[in-house]
């Protein structure tokens, strides 16, 4: 069976304050250090920066939308990065 394309549908909306979130599990803290160092590439590229919450085997991951607003094209694009991430960390 192939791979899903990750998707920003798999991330919670939250309503207060307007973000996305989703948390990420892992098998070792190397792949979670991986996914928190690519993650830290991706932000730099796109200039949005999520709040991370992470121990040895997890990061939770909330993007907030602009200004207070809901999270825009821009916010569900960097989920749908971040989730590819992830994907590729777990194999």
């Amino acid at each position: 069976m192939p791979a899903r394309e990750p998707d920003a549908r798999d991330w919670k909306v939250v309503e207060r304050p307007p973000s996305l979130f989703r948390r990420f599990e892992f098998e070792s803290y190397a792949r979670t250090r991986a996914f928190l160092d690519r993650l830290a590439g991706l932000s730099e590229e796109t200039g949005l920066f999520p709040d991370l919450g992470f121990g040895s085997k997890h990061v939770n991951v909330t993007v907030y939308g602009t200004n207070g607003a809901q999270p825009d094209t821009a916010e569900a694009q960097f989920a749908q990065r971040a989730a590819a991430l992830a994907e590729e960390e777990a194999t």
